[in-house]
């Protein structure tokens, strides 16, 4: 099942929240009422901005989310708690208002869903992510990765970079290395380890 949502921005600022909610992981929930699992494009009458899914549907009042920009009332809704998988403010759906691309807002068929995830693969948000499974694992690696507790080591696993400030985890096999940001976008690249003097030393950048 896929269903495409149509926000109305004056209601609620869609853009802001979906970045959000994309950096933070957290879900989020819109007025909608969808079948758990179902794909989910959230739009704006300008064009597609995210995919997501849905973990469920609950019948209450407004959840609690700064981005509405309308006050709440005590009725009671179905609300859909989605779960970002990608999102693309830069991509060519958004650019596409959703007449010109001959959709109608709510549950699509097959051939519209086919029609839209191809699209949205074809301009995809991450260079070295090629299909939709791959963002959604690489997300849940990531929800793993700013959920790990245990503490970093004092340098980059990779380069020796010793810029705490910035080194983060990456799961690898289900273990956990510390690596710099540069060793860690190569390490989800599979890319083998380039020297990068200004990304990994603390000295190759005069101090702002």
């Amino acid at each position: 099942m896929c269903h495409l949502l149509v926000i109305e921005e004056s209601e609620f600022a869609l853009r802001q929240a979906v970045v959000l909610y994309y950096e933070t992981k957290e879900p989020f929930y819109l007025p909608a009422e969808l079948a758990e699992g179902e794909e989910v494009f959230l739009a704006t009458k300008n064009g597609i901005v995210a995919y997501a899914e849905v973990l469920f549907s609950e019948y209450t009042t407004r959840p609690a989310d700064p981005h509405w920009l309308t006050e709440a009332d005590e009725q009671e809704r179905t609300y859909a708690c989605l779960d970002l998988i990608s999102v693309d403010l830069r991509h060519p759906l958004l650019g596409s208002p959703l007449a010109g691309l001959q959709v109608n807002p709510g549950q699509t068929d097959l051939k519209v869903r086919q029609r839209l995830v191809e699209a949205w693969q074809a301009g995809h948000f991450e260079s070295d992510v090629t299909t939709i499974d791959q963002a959604k694992n690489r997300r849940m690696e990531r929800f793993r990765e700013r959920n790990h507790l245990e503490p970093l080591k004092a340098c980059c696993e990779m380069c020796g970079n010793t810029q705490r400030s910035i080194l983060e985890w990456h799961e690898y096999h289900g273990h956990f290395k510390t690596l710099c940001p540069t060793c860690h976008r190569l390490a989800h690249q599979g890319i083998e380890k380039r020297e990068d003097v200004a990304a990994t030393s603390d000295h190759a950048l005069p101090e702002q």
